[in-house]
């Protein structure tokens, strides 16, 4: 008895082995890696099919016309125009008012200078010749002579220089630093041609007042004391 149970053939060992265990879990992992393929292409195929849906179809968007311009529209951009003509012309019209008004504010000499730094020198379209003060006007941007105005303009202010006391009034709009820096500098220019006929720089007063109603920084005044 002891004999016939001694051969080890290892019938009396109850545990699997080696390779039943690993046969066992290749089997297990081919199970599982076949059901998450399929799944995968269930997954890729209801994804392919959804794609395939035609997206939803989006109104077409109307461009949006401009509405005829209508009789009254058009009616008013005439009248915008017409208006803007006779603004125009309004201020034509007052600027020819002003001149006739220093003409005949009472007995003056007028030169008008039309001297621009940036541009070619211009000469004096209009001299009026008067006694007791001499009105200089400016035209555009200018700010000093030319050769002619000045020669001219030397000839009015004899008798101011004779005088040997002067005053030098320039009228500029209120608020207007551009405009006062301009009617300063005029003012400077006619007091620099006063300088050269002799007459004494302290006795040559500078007024740059601010008036109140139409005031032209382009019309330098000056009056004998």
């Amino acid at each position: 008895m002891s004999a016939r149970h001694d051969d080890n053939d290892g019938s009396d060992i109850f545990w699997p082995g080696y390779v039943d265990a690993t046969t066992n879990l290749i089997l297990n992992l081919l199970f599982l890696l076949t059901i998450l393929i399929v799944a995968v292409f269930m997954f890729a195929l209801e994804l392919g099919r959804s794609s395939k849906q035609p997206a939803t179809q989006q109104p077409p968007i109307v461009e949006q016309q401009k509405p005829p311009v209508s009789a009254s529209a058009t009616d008013a951009m005439s009248e915008n125009v017409a208006l803007k003509r006779e603004i125009k012309r309004l201020n034509m019209l007052l600027a020819q008012r002003a001149a006739q008004d220093v003409q005949s504010a009472g007995s003056a000499q007028t030169i008008e200078a039309k001297f621009d730094m940036p541009k070619p020198l211009k000469g004096i379209d209009v001299t009026n010749s008067y006694e007791s003060e001499v009105v200089v006007r400016f035209e555009n941007d200018a700010v000093a002579f030319t050769p002619d105005e000045h020669a001219q303009l030397t000839e009015l202010l004899a008798p101011v220089a004779a005088s040997q006391k002067a005053g030098i009034y320039v009228e500029v709009p209120v608020g207007f630093s551009e405009a006062r820096r301009m009617g300063f500098y005029r003012a400077m220019s006619v007091r620099n041609i006063l300088i050269e006929m002799l007459m004494p720089s302290e006795n040559i007063d500078i007024s740059v007042l601010e008036g109140n109603e139409n005031p032209n920084a382009s019309v330098v005044r000056v009056r004998a004391y």
